[in-house]
């Protein structure tokens, strides 16, 4: 059981406590809070949820509610809103558990169980909330889930809410304290009670079932369902399968607690049905069962046609049901027909029976004067209809047709026979088909009752058994008859008894205990019950009216509403204007009846009739001179109900139908609201939270539970009160139980905590008992077996000892025996060491030999392999690779120093020039100016290119140095591309410098030449002119063919102007040569871009292009600085300065001339002259190309003095 919120108690104290207005304003202070979370009622979904916009205070009138949706509800402050639980409990399977127990909270939490988890069951303390699914549930019902309730008990609780959980609680109440046990199933038509009850017999037959395996009773007691629910069940709008009669089923245990057998009870049965069916509604099912399989071999005989031709069955139309088979349906109903022991010729007896109502049915009635005769829808088929009902009836045709169109009226010992009109013998024929239908009803359920009882008859009287109520609900419609008051009056009757079970019995149980508890009112409903069949009473009414002979409906309500008792009744309500309806105030609601029909339904008209003039085999007529009425019949079968019910310990299962359209899990808050109110559930909760349901007195407490406290020794036994309250204190909590003068009473859910300490104290007892007896038996069984086995121990070490023995002494012979020869073994030992000694070491020389051989004859073929190779050019290519890379860089060094030179050369001769040009200052000044602007080009030009040659390094930086060949090549191509594109411009700036360059040395070479006539005719006068004399001097030409010269007087001026021409030729020649070894430089860079996959040249590549950049650059900076000497120089100087600079440069190149041909004519004597025939252009080109190292050398030296200075 669960155990109760104690948030819920202090609300409940709360609700109790504060019945005046001051008192609850001041704790209203403490609840109801801006944003606290409450309900606000609503017309259509009942209760919505909101939030407080503001504190509730003591001046508060009205209340703002903010709801979900945003709206702002106001109410009055007169009844305070009802708060909501927190999410956490929301969702709980019993309501007892909420913090706050009220009708929004119990209607939310079945809503969020139904809907959003799908669960069907859900507890309400003592009672189970069923709701109606519309869906296929059968794996919720199988003989696994059954396994899983099957023998809990008590603890059952613990488990989900379910159907079986309450057969399992009953059953294990009966078995353990021998009381008889009710389980009553309630709820409106549609709702599930027929399946509950049901399941419940399913469940009872499973576990308390014959155990060796035959067909026992309980497969009897379930074969009773398919033919109730035929012959009793039909279609409405509400439910495809309601119950249209109640039921109580009585299931018998026997001493083992095992079925042996059960009884059925039946309360009113809506025979009206019968003979009217409204729209979209149908007959009893075996009607339609029986038209379905009308060509099985058992209904052959019988000639049945479709539904649809019988009156009784086509007034509602189609009578199909989704879902459902009429013919299996029949086969199911015939097997169990079969195990109740109805032969084939009573099933034959039973079908013909139920086929003659269909035929009466068909009958109808045309007037004839004052009278009527009878008359068949079908004219062609009349006689033979006719024929057929009496034949199966066994009655005579005139005698039908005449009783069916008069009828008998006696009087003081005469009878006076009266026609009929067509109205009254319609009502007769139907009065006569329900009597008949009824008459077979009662016959199967007293049949059942044999084949259920028949093995109990030797059994005692005092037997247990579980009843099974299956009754209908509250019922209200537009509008109400004689059934739905009967209906109704039933439910009152159960009410009143949970009533007093819930309520009333608690109430007083706790005042004769002298327990400490707060009185709790509820809603008696005995006035109701006594408005009904009280003396004087409706029912009084009733019946005195059906003995009237001219009695009516109106003369019984008029007698009704002129009643002075009952007009001082509460529950009754007349209409001030005059009709023919009263209210009656049931406990769930105000029901209006209409009284058209009451006198006719409560009286029997045709029992006189039967039992005069026909025998049927099924009808056994009453003994009574006067037959009761309906009414009293179902008022005296409801108070023997209520006795039996009252000897019984109750279990409630409350059946919910959700919705009307009978959707799969769609739930109608407005119709679940009147279901929970009609049925006490809300009720329910709130007794069984503040209540103590479960009582046992002392002595059975400390029976069972002796066990949880054996410190008390006999205590249990003699003084069982203090027992059970030392118990109590050890394993309960102080308000979870209380102490009575005879009864201890616990609240909900203790029991079942005491029943698990009680099988977990049963537990750990049986497990030391076990562990000791096995403890016992174990050692026994050790000691056995070590007795055993030191003797066979004993006996294996002595025949070991034995074995040992005589192995030693074989073992000390054997090394006598050896002793005797170990000295010959000693030297055999010595002599194979010495032999195999001397062999090895004659191997190891031999071996040592042949190596030595060996590495001979490769040394030698070694070295002619190195004479070879020294010999070889291809050796000395290779040595000399190394010395050829350093000679390139060398020369492409000396080639960029050389250009700065003469950059440098330039800028010097272009400012003498404008020294010697200009004129004034004046002119000189704009020269500077315009020097300086082509500077500033210049730079932008270099910076151009510098910026070119970054992006350019940045991409071949970027280049993935893991490419294939091919896309190496590309690059290098694209290097050498823009590196021309480079020297091409850098070519353009230096041509100038070059022209000027040479227009320098052609001057320098004319003041040289005079130094080199005088020269040659100091040293050597005679020879020329000797030489002049024989033949004339030759000189090679600029095109290398030789020139003759005479020595006449104009010799010199022509030898000057050959050597100009020949150092033009040089000049030439030097530059031819200077491309020549840049086109192999940049040859030999584009051979190495072929080898780009090696690292380490495009290393020296990368290295190589940032060092020119940087010689570059320094160039360009010194550059700078030179022009800026210079100018600096002519602004503080003057021309004098530049003059005298140029005077010396000038003497300093005559001095160097003069230096080289002394030094050529030094080495003039050991060769061929200048002059003489073997002067080739290998020699001109030498001594020019010595000439320029010379002249470079020394101006870099000028250079590097200058800028010392």
């Amino acid at each position: 059981m669960r155990l109760c919120s104690p948030l819920w108690l202090r609300y409940f104290a709360w609700s109790i406590i504060l019945t005046t207005k001051n008192l609850w304003k001041l704790s209203s202070q403490d609840l109801f809070k801006k944003g606290t979370r409450v309900w606000h009622r609503h017309p259509e979904l009942v209760w919505i949820p909101g939030e407080l916009e503001h504190d509730i205070t003591f001046s508060t009138r009205t209340v703002r509610i903010r709801l979900e949706d945003g709206q702002v509800e106001v109410t009055n402050a007169d009844q305070l809103p009802f708060l909501r639980n927190p999410a956490i409990l929301v969702g709980k399977d019993d309501l007892t558990a909420l913090s706050y127990l009220h009708e929004p909270a119990v209607l939310h939490n079945l809503q969020v169980r139904f809907i959003e988890r799908e669960v069907i069951y859900t507890y309400c303390g003592i009672v189970l909330v069923a709701i109606n699914p519309y869906a296929d549930c059968s794996h919720l019902y199988g003989e696994d889930v059954i396994q899983v309730y099957r023998g809990v008990g008590k603890q059952v609780r613990e488990l989900d809410p379910h159907i079986y959980a309450v057969a399992e609680e009953a059953f294990f109440d009966l078995a353990e304290f021998h009381k008889c046990q009710s389980i009553i199933v309630s709820g409106e038509s549609g709702a599930g009670k027929t399946v509950s009850a049901k399941f419940v017999m399913k469940y009872f037959a499973s576990v308390a079932g014959h155990r060796d395996g035959s067909a026992g009773v309980e497969n009897r007691v379930l074969a009773t369902n398919p033919i109730m629910e035929a012959i009793g069940n039909a279609k409405t709008i509400r439910n495809d399968n309601s119950s249209r009669f109640g039921k109580f089923i009585q299931i018998n245990f026997d001493e083992k607690f095992t079925i042996s057998g059960a009884e059925l009870k039946t309360y009113l049965l809506e025979k009206s049905r019968l003979v009217f069916q409204a729209p979209q509604e149908r007959n009893y099912h075996i009607f339609y069962q029986l038209c379905a399989a009308r060509d099985h071999p058992l209904l052959r005989d019988l000639t049945l046609g479709p539904s649809d031709v019988y009156w009784y069955t086509a007034q509602g139309g189609d009578s199909r049901i989704p879902g459902v088979d009429d013919r299996e349906d029949f086969m199911e109903t015939l097997k169990a027909l079969e195990l109740l022991g109805f032969g084939s010729e009573k099933q034959k007896s039973v079908f013909r029976i139920l086929k003659g109502i269909l035929l009466l049915g068909n009958i109808e009635f045309k007037e004839d004067g004052d009278n009527c005769t009878i008359s068949v829808r079908k004219l062609s088929l009349a006689l033979l209809q006719i024929s057929q009902l009496c034949a199966d009836y066994k009655i005579d045709e005139a005698q039908l047709r005449l009783w069916l169109t008069v009828r008998e009226i006696r009087a003081a010992g005469e009878s006076v026979r009266k026609g009929l009109q067509p109205r009254e013998a319609v009502r007769s024929r139907d009065a006569l088909a329900k009597l008949i239908y009824a008459q077979l009803f009662s016959w199967f359920v007293h049949h059942f009752n044999e084949a259920l009882t028949e093995k109990e008859r030797r059994i005692s009287r005092n037997k247990s058994f579980i009843g099974v109520l299956d009754i209908y609900g509250f019922e209200t419609f537009d509008v109400n008859s004689f059934e739905q008051f009967c209906i109704n009056y039933a439910n009152e009757k159960l009410q009143q008894h949970f009533n007093q079970h819930v309520f009333k019995l608690e109430q007083e149980e706790y005042e004769r205990e002298e327990l400490s508890w707060v009185r709790i009112d509820f809603h008696d409903n005995q006035p109701a019950i006594d408005l009904i069949e009280g003396r004087p009473g409706l029912i009084e009414y009733l019946n005195e009216q059906c003995k009237v002979v001219n009695g009516s409906d109106l003369e019984w309500l008029n007698q009704v509403t002129t009643s002075a008792s009952l007009k001082k009744n509460a529950h009754l309500q007349i209409p001030r204007v005059r009709c023919t309806k009263f209210i009656v105030k049931h406990f769930a609601a105000d029901v209006p009846y209409t009284v058209e029909g009451f006198l006719e339904k409560n009286k029997d008209a045709v029992t006189i009739f039967v039992d005069y003039n026909y025998k049927f085999s099924f009808y056994v007529p009453s003994k009574q001179t006067v037959k009761k009425t309906v009414a009293s019949q179902f008022r005296d079968s409801l108070r023997d109900l209520m006795a039996v019910l009252c000897t019984t310990r109750p279990h409630y299962v409350r059946c919910i139908k959700p919705n009307d359209l009978k959707e799969r899990f769609h739930f109608e808050p407005k119709r679940a609201i009147q279901q929970l109110r009609a049925c006490g559930v809300l009720e329910t909760v709130r007794i069984s939270a503040a209540g103590f349901p479960t009582r046992w007195t002392y002595e059975e407490f400390s029976r069972r539970y002796r066990v949880l406290y054996p410190e008390g020794k006999a205590m249990w036994r003699d003084k069982p009160r203090i027992f059970a309250e030392k118990a109590c204190h050890k394993w309960l909590e102080e308000g979870k139980f209380a102490l009575g003068k005879t009864k201890i009473f616990f609240r909900t859910g203790q029991v079942a905590l005491l029943e698990r300490v009680r099988v977990e104290t049963l537990s750990v007892s049986a497990t030391v008992i076990q562990s000791c007896w096995r403890r016992f038996s174990a050692r026994r069984k050790y000691l056995v077996l070590r007795k055993s086995l030191l003797t066979i121990q004993a006996a294996t070490r002595a025949f070991l000892a034995v074995r040992r023995l005589l192995y030693l002494q074989m073992h000390r012979a054997a090394i006598v025996i050896q002793s005797s020869y170990r000295s010959a073994i000693v030297i055999q030992k010595y002599w194979r060491g010495y032999l195999a000694r001397r062999e090895k070491i004659e191997f190891r020389r031999k071996v040592v030999l042949v190596q030595c051989c060996v590495r001979r004859w490769l040394a030698k073929r070694r070295l002619r392999e190195l004479k070879i190779e020294s010999r070889s050019v291809v050796h000395l290519q290779k040595l000399n690779t190394g010395l050829e890379n350093k000679i390139i860089d060398l020369q492409m060094k000396l080639d960029v120093m050389v250009s700065d030179d003469l950059t440098a050369f330039y800028y010097t001769s272009r400012l003498a020039r404008l020294t010697l040009c200009c004129p004034s200052s004046r002119e000189f000044a704009l020269e500077i100016e315009r020097l300086e602007t082509e500077c500033d080009v210049k730079e932008a030009q270099k910076g151009e290119l510098e910026t070119r040659i970054h992006e350019l390094s940045s991409r071949l930086d970027q280049v993935n140095w893991k490419q294939d060949y091919t896309s190496g090549c590309q690059q290098v191509n694209i290097l050498c591309i823009i590196s021309h594109l480079f020297r091409t411009k850098w070519s353009e700036r230096c041509a100038v410098v070059e022209r000027d360059r040479d227009l320098m040395r052609e001057q320098l070479l004319q003041n040289a030449n005079i130094l080199a006539s005088s020269h040659f005719s100091r040293s050597s006068v005679q020879p020329f002119c000797s030489y002049s004399g024989r033949q004339p001097f030759s000189l090679m030409g600029p095109d290398g063919n030789s020139v003759s010269l005479s020595g006449g007087s104009g010799d010199l001026e022509e030898i000057a102007l050959i050597l100009r021409q020949q150092q033009m030729i040089n000049d030439l020649r030097m530059r031819a040569e200077q491309h020549q070894r840049e086109n192999e430089r940049l040859r030999n860079l584009v051979e190495a871009s072929s080898l780009v996959d090696s690292l380490e040249k495009k290393t020296s590549l990368r290295s190589f292009e940032s060092y020119k950049l940087q010689e570059l650059e320094t160039a360009h900076a010194r550059m700078k600085l030179e022009l800026e000497r210079l100018v600096e120089e002519k602004i503080n100087g003057g021309l004098e300065n530049m003059n005298v600079k140029l005077h010396e440069e000038s003497a300093e190149l005559r001095a160097m001339l003069s230096t080289r041909f002394e030094r050529q004519s030094a080495m003039a004597s050991g060769s061929p002259r200048p002059d003489s025939g073997h002067w080739s252009a290998g020699h001109s080109d030498d001594g020019s190309s010595d000439l320029d190292e010379d002249l470079c050398k020394e101006r870099q030296c000028r250079q590097l003095k200058a800028l010392a200075e």
